[in-house]
């Protein structure tokens, strides 16, 4: 039996899970820096107006269950997207310009550091949106344990 089987990852997902808990329950781990860095970033608030909104607790509790249970879905999905994006763009590049002998994995090494490129450029006009709805979160949950 080996000790990392790849049946039972899961298993020492659960067991660090609860490791981690019962550290934080003693108080062995502080979650302070988390708590500073929160107020930091709900203290300055960025991007669409919505995000400068007020919070309320029933609000606050509400959004702070909404993030924790669809940032799996969403992460999924947005994956999907750009896996489905990338592969739309290289089979375009591999109809355009495919040279014989030509590995695939080329075209779309060339079409992924392309999407990443172009993200860099428009960092401007996507990052405040990101960062205001981020504010909005870190008012949430700081809103929701007051």
């Amino acid at each position: 039996m080996r000790l990392f089987d790849p049946t039972r990852v899961w298993h020492w997902i659960i067991f660090a899970a609860l490791v981690l808990l019962l550290v934080s329950y003693l108080g062995l781990l502080s979650w302070a820096r988390l708590g500073e860095a929160l107020e930091a970033l709900a203290a300055k608030p960025s991007g669409a107006q919505v995000f400068h909104a007020k919070i309320d607790r029933a609000d606050a509790i509400f959004m702070v269950f909404a993030v924790l249970v669809m940032t799996p879905i969403a992460l999924v999905a947005a994956g999907a997207l750009i896996a489905f994006v990338g592969s739309v763009l290289t089979g375009l590049l591999e109809a355009v310009y495919h040279r014989p002998g030509m590995p695939d994995w080329v075209t779309t090494l060339v079409v992924y550091f392309t999407l990443v490129v172009v993200a860099i450029f428009t960092y401007s006009i996507w990052f405040p949106q990101a960062r205001g709805l981020a504010s909005l979160i870190a008012r949430a949950m700081i809103a929701a344990t007051q």
